[in-house]
């Protein structure tokens, strides 16, 4: 009889260990699953790391060849020889008549001229107030949208229009910059300086379409109620970036928050 109960004891000591035994074979698949779950989205995150530092790369050298390319033009300009002494004004005034110099000259040369330059610096303030502290492709991410804006016909057709649309209420800018006092604030001169320099190599011809056809964007902090109606195309820096993905979602949804 107690052999008995010894070999049923035995059974039972068996039969808890293989149960043991399974279970820990078990939580190891499930650990080893989880691992390599983790080990896979730590290396896509890696790759789009790589590949946006690569984008960033790649536009950097298209801006820095451009400003090189115009820094050269420049000086060549200014240190050229001069086949001829210029002229001075009193001769110019002499040899001709004034009042016909006057009449005669196209005055749409300079309006054309003042309105390039306001469009640059409503461009460099949107990139600057917006997205200073982004790196390059970040801020290059920003103009784009304001310049599918432009395009759009939901949209205003100048680039100054697009920026300070809404601006004269304090709940209606499209770019909070415009109406919620950060402009009164004194400008970081350096970052001003490249915010120009970007806005101009932009409407010089250096853009990438980088935010895939955004006309929105928040920071990743925050989730405004228009985000959830629109279609998500990228996620630069720390902003998000959305379209519209029908007609009938055309809305003025700000353009960040």
């Amino acid at each position: 009889m107690k052999n008995g109960h010894e070999h049923h004891g035995f059974e039972v000591n068996w039969t808890l260990r293989s149960l043991a035994a399974a279970g820990l074979l078990s939580i190891c698949a499930v650990a080893s699953a989880m691992s390599a779950t983790v080990n896979a989205g730590r290396a896509e995150e890696e790759r789009k790391r790589e590949a946006a530092i690569a984008q960033e790369a790649e536009l950097v050298a298209d801006l820095a060849n451009y400003l090189a390319a115009e820094t050269a033009a420049a000086r060549e300009a200014m240190e050229g020889p001069r086949l001829k002494p210029a002229k001075a004004t009193s001769d110019m005034l002499v040899a001709e008549d004034p009042i016909a110099a006057l009449t005669s000259f196209d005055f749409t040369e300079l309006t054309v001229a003042k309105l390039d330059a306001e469009e640059r610096k409503c461009l460099a303030q949107a990139i600057y107030y917006e997205a200073r502290s982004e790196p390059r492709i970040g801020q290059l991410a920003v103009a784009d949208v304001v310049l599918n804006r432009v395009a759009s016909p939901v949209y205003p057709n100048s680039i100054c229009q697009v920026v300070f649309q809404g601006s004269e209420r304090r709940t209606g800018c499209q770019f909070s910059f415009t109406c919620d006092g950060s402009m009164h604030a004194r400008l970081n001169t350096r970052k001003w300086k490249e915010s120009e320099d970007l806005a101009g190599a932009i409407l010089a011809g250096l853009r990438a379409p980088i935010s895939r056809n955004a006309t929105h964007y928040h920071a990743n902090y925050v989730t405004p109620h228009w985000a959830d109606k629109l279609t998500p195309t990228a996620t630069i820096g720390t902003h998000k970036f959305y379209k519209f993905s029908s007609r009938s979602n055309v809305a003025a949804a700000p353009a960040a928050m």
